[in-house]
Parts: C-alpha cells; structure tokens; sequence
C-alpha cells in the first residue's frame, strides 16, 4: 500500500471514530433533585454538550441557564424531598447517626424518588413516544434501578454516575466481590487496616446490606419497572429484571478519591473522577471579593449546603452560633437562605446563596464550616482549607471522621453546640496552624493525576460510546454465582472426591484385612 492511501485510510478510520461520538444523541437521568447532586451532573452535562453531543435530560431540576443541545424532561413537581424529610425532624434529633438508620434512609428513598418520577406526567408522555433513538443513557446511580429499564428500551448501552461514592453492588455489576476484610461498607468510617471488631462489624452490616437489597429491595425496584415499562413488555415480551440491568452497566463514574476512601480493589469498569465537579476558579461577585479581600484575619466560610438550610435551623441554635462569630476578628460569611437572622455583626456577610469553590478558593480563608457532604468536603480537599464538621445524616459523619484521621479536619454535633464549646472549636483549628499545613500537603495530593476528572470523565464516555457499550471491557466474573467465584464449587468437588477416595480405600483396606485374616484361620 501506497504512502498516500494509508494516509487516506487513516483519516477514514478517523472520521469513522468521530462520527461515532461527535453529536451523539444521549439520555440523561437525574431524577433525583439534589442540588448538590445536580451540581456534578450539570458540569458533565454541560461539558457533553459543549463536545456536540445532543442531551435529553429527565431531571428534577431545571439547568436554570440556555445551553445548545440540551432538551429537558422537568419532573414537574419535583420530588418533595422537604416535606419527605422536614428539617425540623433532622435538626432536633440524632437519630441519623445510626449506620442502620442510614441504610434504610436511602432504600426508603430510592423506591419513593423513584416511583415519584416515574409516574410523573411528562415523564409518562416521555416513555409513551415511540420515535426517540438515542445512542447512549446516562443516568445517576442513587437507588433508582428501575430506571436502568430506559436502556432496555433503547437498546442503548448505560453509564451509571455515583455521586455519592462506592458501594458493594458497583463491584458486583462489575464482576468483582468486594473483600470485607479490607474494604468498609459505604457508611463506615474505618480504613483499610481495620481490627478485628471492626471487621466482625464491618461483616455484619455489609452482609445485612446484600440481603435487603437482594431480596427485598431490588425485586421492589423491579416491580416498579414493570409497572411504569408495561407497554415497553406488551410491545416486545418480557422485560429483563433490573438484577440483569445492573449487570448490563457498561462503565460506572464514582465520586471518590483515595485520599478520603481508602484504596480498594478495582475492575475496569469503575473509574474514580473526583472533583469533577471543580471548575477552575472564577471572579467572584464584587461586594463578596471585596469582603474577604480586606480581611486581615483571615475568612471563616459557613455553610450546611443546599439541603440542611441554616435559615431552618432552631432559632435558640442559630443565636448562638451567631454570637460566637461575633467575637472573632476574622470575617464570616455564612451562607444563611432568608434575610429573617435580625442584627448583623460587621463582621459577618450573610449570602443567600455563594459560589462555594470559589470561595473556598480565596487565598484568605483559613477555615470552612460544613456539614460534611461529599461535594464540599473535595472542595476543602481541592482548595487546601481545614475543615470543622456538623454532620447531620448519611455519608456526613463517614465523612467528618475519615478527614479528622487525615488530620485537616474536627467535628461538632449539631446538638451539642454550645457557645463555648463551638467557639473552642472555632478557636483551635485557626491557632493551630497543623490544619492549614495538613489541608495544603492533603490539596497537593488531591490535585495530583494524570489526568484532569472531567477529561478523564469525557474519555471514558465517548469510549463507551465509539465503542458500542464496550462488551469487551466487561469481565465475565459478573454472571458466576458466589460460589462460583469463591471456588466454592471447585472445594466441594475436590473435599466430595477426597472423601470418596478415602472411602474407597479404607474399603479396600477392610476387605484386604478380612481376606488375610480368613487366609490365616
């Protein structure tokens, strides 16, 4: 072959690999309206259609902003999650603190987000067309299996996104089992180096996880996919369970670091892209630059995310926090929802909403205030900036606790604030300069990869996508039974053909002695 027809066949092969990606029709599922959840879907919604991708999103939060190629599906109402789970409740009680209470929050959850979207009306008129294509689903992984029945019906193949971190069905899905003598379950706070009453713990939990999810949860998701995808089954026949969905995943997006989760064992198929929902730093609006600019003391930023809103918090609680910024000389901004907070300090800057990164970003904050939500918690790690905690429920103490074993953090129950205690707190980690240095060598750490997360987020993508569901990347190990995996079977077979032969030969043995003894009478 000829210089210039290998040219030619090459820039063919090219053009065949971009076409496959390259204004790709995408289904995007976000049913579950979060906001810090959203946050992360957003950037990579926005970075897939600024690559030419055309995205259909179902989703329970409207982008908010005009964005080419992008066509939404608004779960209208969103889901109540305010009235599902009224502040109120959380913020005067400690019951969250429970792992198991923890477990149960989320399948609770999963089944009541998920059937609410489903039987949502634009949702239904949704699932009732029948001239839609699309070359790949992308969906959240926040216990909503019966979404992954989307797939079945476009024949498209899925990439799940976890927003929250791992858990044990990913490796599963993936074709791995997890080691529970090394790996934590999701809610756990341990390392990698747990003792012995720690693992006997860690066992117990994760082994009541498999058994809820396997044989309650999981068959209750799948009778709400067959419920909401019953013309999808009349059109076509039988519906697969979402048990065999899960294992049709092509490639799973988990927002994890092993500077907060410890390294465990992988398969291709998981990728780690924490911080990608980091852009780089912008400017910030004039009057807050200006505030934390003139700052001499440095800047403590408070914020309970977009979920436990401060402005909801018990007045008696709220008086005193307020108090004990009063008296520092550094400036606050807290990130408090309603203008009803009554006389301000000079000190300190209420914002209904910040660009949180961004602030955390400023070279003059010295110290954030959070309740321990993932997204916020690898801004801290991102930006270098100690941590004091006040978690409230589901991966939040996990959280707190993994962040003070790495040194740049403490904790503070919300129950528990008091104006001498919190200012104690307060006053430690700002004297201290052990948090700031730890927070900057943990910064260095957490910024160090190969690749940027959402490059690495894009690639693997449009990997999935050039390469059709890429069934070759998917091992095998996923359709073998425990046992199977284990070499259950293969013991059995061989402590079933030793006994055997024992058996054989202690009968040959007998017979030989009863024969001699015979011979000798």
């Amino acid at each position: 072959m000829g210089t210039s027809n290998l040219v030619i066949v090459l820039l063919i092969a090219l053009i065949s690999c971009l076409s496959v990606t390259s204004g790709s029709s995408i289904l995007f599922l976000a049913p579950f309206n979060g906001p810090s959840h959203w946050l992360m879907l957003k950037q990579i919604i926005r970075e897939l259609a600024s690559r030419g991708h055309e995205i259909t999103c179902i989703t329970g939060i409207k982008f908010g902003e005009k964005l080419p190629n992008y066509n939404e599906v608004f779960i209208d109402p969103p889901y109540p999650m305010w009235d599902k789970f009224p502040l109120a409740a959380i913020y005067n009680t400690k019951g969250y603190t429970s792992d198991f209470n923890n477990l149960f929050l989320y399948w609770r959850l999963g089944l009541d987000n998920s059937q609410y979207g489903l039987e949502s009306e634009n949702v239904q008129r949704f699932l009732n067309r029948d001239d839609l294509h699309f070359d790949l689903v992308v969906s959240e992984q926040f216990f909503q299996e019966s979404w992954l029945m989307f797939a079945h019906k476009y024949n498209a193949p899925i990439v799940t996104i976890s927003t929250y971190g791992y858990s044990d069905f990913f490796d599963r899905a993936m074709g791995l089992l997890t080691p529970w003598s090394s790996v934590p379950h999701m809610l756990l706070d341990y390392d990698d180096g747990m003792n012995f009453s720690q693992r006997i713990y860690n066992c117990i939990i994760s082994s009541l996880d498999y058994i809820i999810r396997e044989f309650d949860y999981l068959p209750k998701q799948n009778a709400l996919a067959k419920q909401y995808f019953a013309d999808l089954e009349r059109q076509r026949g039988p519906l697969p369970s979402v048990q065999a969905l899960q294992k049709n995943i092509s490639l799973i997006l988990v927002n994890s670091h092993p500077m907060l989760a410890k390294p465990r064992p992988s398969i291709t198929g998981l990728v780690n892209v924490a911080g990608v929902h980091i852009p780089p730093p912008k400017s910030l609006p004039s009057e807050l630059q200006r505030f934390m600019d003139e700052a001499k003391h440095g800047v403590i930023y408070f914020s309970l995310g977009a979920y436990m809103q401060s402005s909801e918090m018990p007045l008696e609680k709220r008086n005193t926090i307020l108090k004990v910024f009063s008296k520092l000389k550094q400036r606050v901004i807290w990130k408090f929802e309603s203008e009803k907070i009554g006389t301000i300090p000079s000190n300190i800057l209420i914002q209904k909403w910040a660009p949180q990164s961004d602030v955390l970003a400023h070279k003059n904050v010295i110290l954030f205030i959070s309740h321990g939500g993932q997204f916020g918690t690898f801004e801290a790690m991102h930006h270098g900036v100690p941590t004091l905690f006040m978690p409230f429920f589901g991966d939040q103490h996990r959280n707190a606790n993994r962040a003070i074993r790495s040194g740049f953090a403490m904790k503070h129950l919300f129950q528990d604030i008091t104006e001498e205690s919190f200012g104690a707190l307060i006053e430690e980690m700002v004297d201290n300069k052990k948090y700031l240095e730890t927070a900057r060598a943990i910064s260095t750490l957490f910024r160090d990869r190969q690749n940027h997360p959402m490059n690495e987020t894009m690639f693997w993508i449009e990997y999935v996508l050039r390469h059709r569901g890429a069934a070759h990347l998917k091992s095998k190990a996923v359709n073998l039974s425990i046992a199977q995996y284990l070499l259950l079977d293969i013991i059995g077979a061989l402590v079933f053909g030793l006994l055997v032969t024992i058996f054989i030969m202690k009968s040959c043995c007998c017979k030989k002695g009863r024969a001699k003894k015979l011979k000798n009478q």
